[in-house]
């Protein structure tokens, strides 16, 4: 014991410096985006592999021809929703058009959106910010601020990207914010997660006075260069009206169960520098 203690005497300013510096790291890293970003970033390179090769021995197991053939089926479907593509009456035209002349005018059908399938290698539900990790990367054309879906609902954000791999910023996720509108009002709101219920997220900015109820689905609105318009994100579970404000609390179930996600679609819009350039010109106006 005495040994011990002239150790500890001996290493005293050493220890407390360690001590300090572990409890300083944790506060930072709990406290702050960059950080998380930063080390999710520097060791995706070695734990992605490692991920994507226990998936895929679990995966085997799991009916994937099936599973498989159901993925080309819903990607399907995907292309050939007509909220992704813009109808007009002019002459544009693009490789991704779709041209029909009748006698009394031609109407040309422009894809705007395109699809592609991705596995699940990693996932998080629990924690104050989650991410997936999905096996495709920009070998395969993915990019930042492509949309991410599952089978039935949206899911998330690409945020980051490497050659194989890409981080999705999920819709359980503090930052998460999507543009929705109620069916069969056509109101417009803002649906956030709350952390907490990995199954539940709320729709804000809805007038008291408008007619929702339990039931109704939330849709993607399509004011938004990422999400194409339609896409359900849930229903209503829970309607109250705030004590503070003229607005509805609405708590609405979330269409995707973020617990089984093995497969999702990442979405591609072939005109967001278009639109983006755009918006940077109003905002210098």
């Amino acid at each position: 014991m005495g040994k011990l203690i002239a150790f500890i005497k001996k290493y005293l300013h050493i220890i407390i410096f360690v001590i300090l510096f572990i409890v300083g790291f944790y506060f930072i890293y709990q406290t702050t985006t960059y950080p998380r970003f930063a080390i999710a970033h520097a060791t995706s390179t070695l734990t992605a592999p490692v991920n994507k090769l226990s998936y895929n021995i679990i995966r085997h197991f799991n009916l994937r021809p099936e599973n498989d053939a159901l993925v080309q089926q819903n990607l399907q479907l995907l292309q050939e929703r007509d909220a992704n593509f813009l109808i007009s009456s002019d002459s544009i035209a693009t490789a991704e058009s779709i041209v029909t002349d009748t006698n009394t005018h031609k109407t040309t059908r422009t894809k705007l959106y395109d699809y592609s399938s991705a596995n699940v290698v990693y996932n998080t539900i629990h924690r104050k910010c989650n991410y997936m990790m999905i096996d495709k990367g920009t070998e395969d054309g993915v990019v930042p601020d492509m949309a991410v879906l599952s089978a039935s609902g949206i899911a998330g954000v690409v945020t980051d990207v490497t050659a194989h791999f890409a981080t999705v910023t999920s819709l359980l996720h503090p930052n998460s914010k999507i543009s929705a509108k109620v069916i069969p009002a056509d109101q417009l709101g803002t649906v956030a997660w709350k952390y907490g219920d990995p199954t539940t997220a709320y729709l804000h900015d809805i007038p008291e006075h408008m007619n929702i109820n339990v039931g109704d689905s939330v849709v993607t609105s399509g004011f938004s260069d990422i999400f194409p318009s339609g896409l359900l994100i849930g229903v209503i579970c829970e309607k109250t009206k705030s004590p503070t404000d003229s607005f509805l609390t609405l708590k609405i179930k979330l269409a995707t169960d973020f617990n089984h996600v093995n497969h999702v679609y990442i979405v591609r819009n072939l005109y967001k520098d278009e639109m983006d350039q755009l918006k940077e010109n109003m905002e210098d106006e």
